[in-house]
Parts: structure tokens; sequence; C-alpha cells
């Protein structure tokens, strides 16, 4: 009898182990099973945005606008779809700033289009309507990607259909109910910034991903993504700068240059006393500060406080020129070695300078941005010397483009 209760007691005991142990392993209630989201349609990429009235109107219209609707109709590509609510937070943020500025608010149609015609505003109106066609092309990336295509590694390279800018895609799953990862799949989408560096992208995500279409995949994009990503707001309210003295200056000196072999740069640069132009990078010399191409650079040695700062020197060939503005632009590497301080300095004969702009605490927001700096000067100098005084950190120094320019002066 004291046998059989004891066998009882370790029947119970084993069957109340194994309950406990099943219960442990039970997944918790935050659990959520992946559903199979891929979907199809007859129509095409184009036809299948129109489908959905009022969620894809405004990117429709800018497609029309710019003539892309090939792309979604005839060629083979992937398309990131933000909806009407991505150009309505961008917009919004636009319109908070020109109302800051004390100018009127402005849509889409008016930004196409053009709001003004007074003839100093044309260039601004141009430049506004390729911003946005530059905007809208990165949505649309070369070849057919699925959600699977992003799985490897951290994901990979994009580029853009219309203009061959580098985007990137990476899959990643959403968390569901406090359990993380736990969610449906979803597609990380970037702005590379042409940047190597993964801190300086802009990214977003996908609601709905692998729509497959007749003539493409389609990705549909979070409602809360800003259209543009970070740029729409800077980019529509950036006003041009003034014609790049610089750029005939150039030309005059490489058509001098065919007849005559020997003929000096206008161009110059003293940094660090002992290392020489293009030893960091053979391809990467200071004549690339001056060849209207942003996608190009200049980088150098550099250490701040060495009593040997950067210093540029360009030297109108052509003869003196009055400036009265001047833009730096950022490059494609760390931020850390974008310029921070500086002094720009004008001669007439290369020995004496006189100081014409200064500036500190300079930030660049983004890579390849351009700022634009207005200075006072009525006097045609021959010689324009921009001095780097700190970067932001780095132990290397660089910029793609430094411009000199005129703006007319209205009393």
């Amino acid at each position: 009898m004291k046998r059989s209760n004891f066998y009882s007691k370790y029947l119970v005991a084993l069957l109340l182990g194994a309950l406990i142990f099943q219960v442990g392993c039970k997944r918790e209630s935050g659990y959520y099973k992946q559903e199979n989201i891929n979907s199809g349609t007859d129509l095409n990429m184009y036809d299948y945005l129109k489908s959905k009235p009022g969620v894809y109107d405004s990117l429709l219209f800018l497609i029309d606008a710019f003539k892309m609707k090939s792309y979604l109709t005839d060629s083979n590509v992937t398309l990131f779809a933000p909806s009407n609510s991505s150009f309505q937070i961008a917009l919004l943020n636009l319109n908070n700033i020109r109302r800051a500025q004390n100018r009127d608010a402005v849509f889409l149609k008016d930004i196409v289009v053009g709001t003004t015609s007074v003839l100093r505003d044309l260039a601004k109106k141009k430049a506004d309507s390729m911003n946005l066609d530059t905007m809208v092309s990165r949505y649309i990336i070369r070849g057919l990607f699925k959600s699977n295509d992003f799985s490897v590694g951290d994901g990979r390279p994009l580029i853009a259909a219309r203009s061959a800018f580098p985007m990137h895609g990476r899959r990643v799953y959403a968390d569901a109910q406090g359990w993380q990862n736990g969610g449906s799949e979803v597609i990380e989408f970037a702005n590379t910034k042409r940047s190597v560096f993964v801190p300086n992208w802009s990214t977003t995500t996908t609601s709905s991903v692998n729509i497959q279409a007749k003539n493409g995949v389609v990705h549909l994009l979070e409602p809360d993504h800003v259209f543009g990503f970070d740029e729409f707001s800077r980019r529509l309210t950036l006003i041009p700068p003034p014609k790049n003295l610089i750029l005939d200056d150039m030309a005059a000196w490489k058509a001098a240059l065919v007849a005559d072999p020997n003929t000096p740069k206008p161009y110059s640069v003293k940094f660090n006393g002992t290392y020489e132009d293009g030893q960091v990078s053979g391809g990467e010399r200071i004549d690339k500060l001056f060849d209207n191409n942003i996608l190009t650079k200049f980088i150098a040695r550099f250490l701040e406080g060495n009593n040997n700062p950067i210093k540029i020197t360009y030297s109108f060939f052509g003869g003196p020129k009055v400036a009265n503005v001047y833009t730096v632009s950022s490059a494609n590497d760390a931020k850390l070695r974008d310029p921070k301080s500086w002094v720009l300095d004008g001669s007439l004969d290369g020995t004496n300078w006189v100081q014409l702009d200064t500036r500190q605490d300079q930030d660049f927001n983004s890579r390849f941005e351009t700022k634009i700096y207005d200075f006072k000067n009525t006097v045609a100098y021959k010689y324009y010397r921009l001095t780097v005084v700190s970067n932001l950190g780095d132990n290397l120094f660089q910029m793609s483009e430094w411009t000199l320019n005129y703006r007319e002066v209205f009393e």
C-alpha cells in the first residue's frame, strides 16, 4: 500500500512537471505569427496607384508633371510609394518655415509651375522644380526587388532609375504587442546621401511590401514618412547662389593652357607646412574644388591649432573681379572632416590681404550640402583666399566645392 502511494505521488509529480514544462515553453501572448503579405495585381504600377484614389494623388501628380509615367508603365522597376500624407507633412514643414519668413504658403502645383514672374526669382523657380524632380526620382529603383532580396547581411544597395542616385534597402521585422521583431517583415528604405557612413543616412520603413504589378514591384511607405526624407524643406527654402565667377575664368585658363602648357594654375593650397596636395588621395586634389562637380572633393591632412591652417587661394586668370558672395559645400565622407571656422581675405597683389568675411561654428547638416555666404565688397580683387582654421575634429579635412560669386545689389 505504501509502495502504491509512493508510485502515485511520483506519477503526479511527473505529470505536474510535464505540465509546467509545456506552459513554460509556450510562446507569450504577444507573439505575432507572420502572414504571407505578398499580393499581386494585373495592373501596371501607374494604374495600381491610380486605383487608390485619395491615397497616391500627390505622387501621381508629380510623376505626370516630370514625365516619369513610362517608368511605371513600361519599365521593370521597384517603387517605394509615398502616400498623400507624406507630402502633407513635408509641405506643412515647408510652410511653417515660410510663415516665419512672412512668405505665403505654397503647394505642389505652385512649386512645379512657379509662383512668381519676377525676373530675379526665375533661377529660384527653376531650382525648386528641379529639386522636386530629383526627390521624386529617388523612389523609383532600377530592377525588381522583393523583401527577400534585402535579407542578406545589412541589405543591398539600390540605384534610382532616373538619376542613378545610390539608395539602400534592408529587410527588418516590426515589433508586435511587445514582442521584439515578432511582427511582419518591413523594408528599411534609405537615402544614403552618397555617404558610406550609415549614421549619415536618412531612413524610412514600409507599411506593405511585395505588391506584384504587371511590370514591377510596389512597396508602400509608412504614412508618417516625410517626402524627400530630410531634404524637402532645406532644398525648397534655399535661394540659389548667383553666377559662379570662377567657371568662366577656369574656362579661359584652360583655353590658354592648350596654347601654352606652362600657363600657371589660378589656384593653389598651403597646409600643414610639409604635406603636398594629393598625398591623401591622388584623385582628390585642390583642383576638385573648382570643377563644378559636387561629387568630387579636395582632401588633406589637418591638425587644428598647429599654426598651419589650410589656405586655399584663387587668382583670377582674366583679371580682378568683384565678389560679394561665396559658397562652401560639404563632401561625402565623415562629418567630422567638414570645415567649421574660416576667414575669407582679398588681395590686389597676393601679398597684402584685406579681411572680407569670417565664420565660426558652421555645421553642415548633410553630405553635399551647399551653404551660401554674402559679404559686403565693392573692390575688384585679383586674389581671394579661404583660410580654414578648424574642422569638426577629424585629422583629415574635406570640401567638395568653393565658389566665388557676384550678386547685384539693389538699393
